[in-house]
């Protein structure tokens, strides 16, 4: 920016656009500052030092950047709470990638722009443009621009889609709870280790941890928690099984009987049953020239005379 450009002038980002003229420039700290005079309305004339900024671009361009900046507002409206916002994290995170779609820090928080609307689809189970339809949006040079209410609609129909992942992440931070408000959790205090209070721990999981996990349950549906919870109650007890029988195995080998210990441990390592051998295996028929030929030799008859 040089002396006598026009500029666009905002105190506050959704303050009303005002025309001003750069004067002068300040270029002797770090950052430089401008003092510009105002062109129009009831402060025409006024002289302010201000910052850059506060200088949003060329004059020329202040329609465009008066839509744009309407639109932000307009997005800025929707507002996530505290287990909203980790809830929609952790679905990003965990399925959605960065060159797909990604929630936006600013100028708004929480708002998601589309990068890949075709990539997009699969991961949330219909048409990106069903989605943009549903909720505030604008276009932008990156893409399409989704209010807070669509970032959550977003994480809510890919969870719809793919309930493992995150179910299986509510899994491991409740067993995190679970462990801190046994035991409390470690802290460095003052420049001593301590732990903190378990008690405090178990409020803290009750106002923030809970929640979160009730919402991203409740995206994912009744049917996925309840497969999910299934299939892992299923794999947690053929270990305690596991464990069991080996332990039994190693009692049998102490107690003189290992020939029979031996045979148990085999016939239960090969008989496991795995998701490699569970499906049953469809061979096509064979033909008379690959059935093996077996020879059994008939028994003799004594006594027996034809003459």
């Amino acid at each position: 920016m040089q002396i006598g450009d026009e500029q666009i002038y905002r105190a506050r980002d959704y303050d009303r656009s005002q025309r001003v003229r750069i004067v002068a420039v300040d270029r002797r700290k770090k950052t430089a500052r401008y003092e510009v005079e105002f062109l129009d309305g009831e402060d025409a004339g006024k002289q302010e030092n201000v910052s850059a900024n506060r200088l949003r671009g060329p004059w020329a361009e202040v329609a465009g950047y008066d839509e744009m900046m309407a639109n932000w507002e307009r997005l800025a409206a929707f507002e996530l709470t505290g287990p909203e916002q980790t809830a929609a994290s952790t679905v990003f995170e965990a399925l959605i990638p960065a060159s797909v779609a990604e929630w936006e820090w600013s100028p708004v928080r929480w708002v998601t722009t589309i990068f890949d609307p075709v990539a997009l689809e699969p991961l949330i189970g219909l048409p990106a443009n069903e989605l943009i339809d549903q909720v505030d949006s604008f276009t932008t040079a990156d893409g399409e621009v989704l209010s807070a209410e669509g970032t959550l609609k977003l994480a809510e129909f890919a969870c719809r889609v793919n309930p493992h992942p995150v179910l299986q992440w509510v899994i491991e931070d409740e067993r995190r709870y679970r462990d801190k408000t046994k035991r409390g959790a470690p802290i460095v205090h003052d420049g001593h280790e301590t732990t903190t209070d378990p008690e405090w721990e178990y409020q803290w999981y009750l106002e923030h941890g809970r929640p979160v996990h009730e919402l991203l349950r409740g995206w994912c549906g009744h049917r996925a928690v309840t497969m999910n919870e299934r299939l892992a109650a299923a794999e947690a007890e053929v270990q305690r099984l596991d464990v069991l029988i080996t332990r039994l195995i190693d009692q049998m080998k102490d107690n003189g009987h290992s020939i029979f210990a031996e045979v148990m441990e085999r016939v239960h390592e090969e008989e496991r049953i795995t998701p490699a051998n569970y499906r049953p295996v469809v061979d096509r028929p064979l033909k008379p020239s690959e059935i093996p030929v077996r020879y059994e030799r008939a028994p003799r008859r004594w006594g027996y005379n034809r003459w």
